[in-house]
């Protein structure tokens, strides 16, 4: 698991109702997270990782691994 999935695995602890494990390669909507809370989860990982994270670019991101992929390709 890379640094930044780790990171977006606290923040989901820290920020996420789940009552199991993250799971990296499921969607959020499969992890039972409703829309409203996954698009603040989304913005959270933004500010965290202080990357840009449009709304065209959130569509194309179907799982927690291809946000942590975008994350990486975009920060520092």
């Amino acid at each position: 698991m890379s640094a930044t999935e780790d990171r977006m695995v606290e923040l989901a602890k820290r920020h996420l109702n789940l009552d199991r494990d993250l799971n990296l390669d499921a969607g959020l909507a499969d992890s039972d997270v409703s829309s409203a809370d996954a698009v603040s989860f989304i913005k959270r990982c933004a500010e965290e990782f202080n990357v840009a994270i449009p709304p065209e670019a959130v569509r194309g991101i179907k799982n927690m691994r291809d946000l942590a992929h975008y994350i990486d390709a975009r920060a520092g």
